[in-house]
Parts: structure tokens; C-alpha cells; sequence
């Protein structure tokens, strides 16, 4: 059995965003029920190193932008063809 490298990338994909839907589904417990939720945590972290956090914000912003609005064309283009 052979894997291919498009389905290491579909399998890490879905494990990310399962574990940003069970962060999301935390933070929405921890508010409802008055405990700490994550954003006490991230809040000091970002006063304390605000230099970090800006880099980190351009990463995310770097890699969002480019998944989604990279060229429509590629492996995973349905056409797979430049227009």
C-alpha cells in the first residue's frame, strides 16, 4: 500500500481543522460557564511579546492568502489548465 503525498496533506488539513473546531467548541464551553477561556491566555502573551505576534499574524496571513487566493490553476485546479 502506497500513500500519496496529496493524502498526507488531506489527513493533516482535516486534523487542523478538527482541532480548531474543538478549540472553538472549549472557548464557547469556557464562556458559557464562566472559566477561563483561551483568550485570557493569549491576550497577556500578546502584550507581553507583541513582536511575535505580529510576526505570527503575518505567517497566517501569508498562508491564508495564499490557499486561498493562490492561481486557479495547478494540481488542484478542476481544469488544470491557466486561463
Amino acid at each position: 500500500m502506497r500513500i500519496a503525498l496529496g493524502d498526507i496533506f488531506s489527513w493533516l488539513v482535516t486534523a487542523l481543522f478538527g482541532v480548531i473546531t474543538l478549540l472553538l467548541a472549549f472557548e464557547s464551553w469556557a464562556l458559557l460557564t464562566d472559566h477561563k477561556p483561551i483568550t485570557d491566555y493569549v491576550r497577556p502573551a500578546v502584550h507581553t511579546y507583541p513582536g511575535v505576534a505580529f510576526a505570527i499574524a503575518v505567517v497566517v496571513g501569508i498562508l491564508l492568502g495564499h490557499f486561498l487566493w493562490g492561481p486557479a490553476y495547478g494540481r488542484t485546479s478542476p481544469t488544470d489548465q491557466p486561463k
